[in-house]
Formats: C-alpha cells, sequence, structure tokens
C-alpha cells in the first residue's frame, strides 16, 4: 500500500482540453486525518489532496438549463467525494477513524438516487450515466473490501496496489470519459469552467 498523504497531484499536467484526459496520474491517496463524524467538502478535497475549483452556473456561457442541472449534478458529486474520502479514511485506519462503512453504504445509496432524480438535458445523459455508473463501481469495491475484513482475510487489492481492482479501473475510465464528453460538449466555456469540470471528475477518481 502507498503511504497515506502519497499524492502524484504535485506532477500533474493538465492535458490540452481537446485532448483525453488521463485522470489516473492526478489523484494520490488520502492523507491521515482527524476522527470526526461529518467532514465539509473543502475537508475532503485536502485531505486527497486536490485542487478545488467550484462550478459556477453564473459565470459559464452554456445554455441556463445545462448550467442549473450542472450545478445540482456538481454538488451531488461533492457529497459523493465526502462519503468516498470517509471510507478510505475508515477502512486505512482499521475502522479507528472516521464514519463506520454502513454508513457510506446508505449515503452513497441515496446519493446516488438523488442523481438518478436529477432533471438531465439529454445533451449530459451520456455524462449522468457514466458518473452514476462509476459510483456503482466504487460501492461495488468497498463492499469487497468490507467483505473480505469481515473474513479476517488481507484485501487484495488496498489504495497502491498493483494491478488496480477493475472496479476501480472501470470507475476510472467512466470519470475519464464523463470530463472528455464535458470538453466536447462546451468547448467555449472558460479555462476555469473547464477547470471545475475536471477537478470534481479527478477528485471522484481512485487512481
Amino acid at each position: 500500500m502507498e503511504p497515506l498523504g502519497r499524492s502524484r497531484i504535485n506532477s500533474l499536467t493538465r492535458p490540452r482540453h481537446g485532448g483525453q484526459l488521463s485522470l489516473r496520474v492526478c489523484c494520490g491517496w488520502l492523507l491521515s486525518v482527524a476522527s470526526f463524524s461529518a467532514m465539509s467538502v473543502e475537508e475532503a478535497y485536502r485531505a486527497i489532496p486536490h485542487r478545488y475549483t467550484p462550478f459556477e452556473s453564473k459565470s459559464v456561457k452554456m445554455s441556463p438549463k445545462d448550467a442549473a442541472a450542472l450545478q445540482g449534478f456538481f454538488r451531488l458529486l461533492n457529497l459523493a467525494i465526502v462519503e468516498r474520502v470517509q471510507a478510505q479514511t475508515w477502512f486505512q485506519s482499521n475502522g479507528k477513524r472516521d464514519v463506520a462503512f454502513p454508513n457510506y453504504q446508505r449515503s452513497t445509496d441515496g446519493l446516488i438516487a438523488q442523481l438518478e432524480a436529477l432533471t438531465i438535458p439529454d445533451s449530459l445523459k451520456a455524462v449522468h450515466r457514466d458518473v452514476i455508473d462509476a459510483l456503482r463501481d466504487q460501492k461495488a469495491y468497498f463492499e469487497e473490501w468490507q467483505r473480505a475484513v469481515h473474513r479476517g482475510e488481507p484485501f487484495r487489492y488496498p489504495p497502491g496496489a498493483s494491478p488496480h481492482h477493475p472496479r476501480v479501473l472501470s470507475s476510472s475510465q467512466k470519470l475519464q470519459q464523463a470530463y472528455g464528453r464535458l470538453i466536447q460538449l462546451y468547448p467555449q466555456e472558460t479555462e476555469r469552467t473547464k477547470q471545475a469540470f475536471f477537478d470534481h471528475l479527478c477528485a471522484l477518481d481512485f487512481i
């Protein structure tokens, strides 16, 4: 396992927006964090660590309909990032820090349900589906880890392991695909808005 807090974010060079994103080079694993019952979005990004660029719907060039949809979409993604960070911390501390795993399961199921209930324009439905499927992959990964813990067995694919767990790879590929779709849909957006796309999807990525 990679030591906690070792991150590749400092070596990231963000690709030109017309090219294919390699999210997997950008996201390191967690810093040790203090025990608490709830974590803010900003704290979750710092714990990864990862830059956080909020999506500002009032500053975009896309249609108001798309901007409103993405505002709600990214708000839920931020909550999913918090849940994932807390789950990782709980596993990596052997259940001594942060929120217990069953809470992650319930919260993630709820977030997936909220994402599915969003009113999404047709142009964004593929992005929407990619991210929901990526969250399901992540949840399945953690559930497999939990089963190994219950059996008293070492988990074969902890953070930093090579090769990566198939669910982790699948999740990463879907998040990369979602980013690519957003850049193709909104090439006219400012660099800051494109950075917000990147930061949200990269922070949700495992690799």
